[in-house]
């Protein structure tokens, strides 16, 4: 949900540079590192089961630096928006 949300409100040059940065989580050393961390670590808690725990593990990973590069591109927008807004306010001074 929060992919769908930054797509629709993030700048629209940067979309496609996020989307490709997740391609990268899903490497041949990668994908079995953070299923075996994940596995692992569920495996170690009482309670828990490491079948379920682990389910979506990697998609989490691979949607991280989508989230990452949207937010980064969002806050610099804003932040740019703010500064404009602050040299015409000071300019009609």
């Amino acid at each position: 949900m929060i992919v769908v949300m930054q797509t629709i409100l993030a700048p629209k040059s940067i979309i496609p540079l996020a989307y490709d940065s997740g391609g990268e989580t899903t490497s041949t050393v990668t994908v079995p590192l953070v299923a075996a961390l994940g596995l692992g670590l569920s495996a170690t808690v009482p309670g828990r089961n490491p079948a379920l725990d682990g389910f979506g593990l990697i998609a989490f990973a691979s949607l991280f630096p989508n989230i990452s590069v949207m937010g980064y591109a969002q806050l610099m927008a804003w932040n740019a928006k703010r500064k404009t807004k602050f040299v015409e306010k000071t300019h009609a001074l």
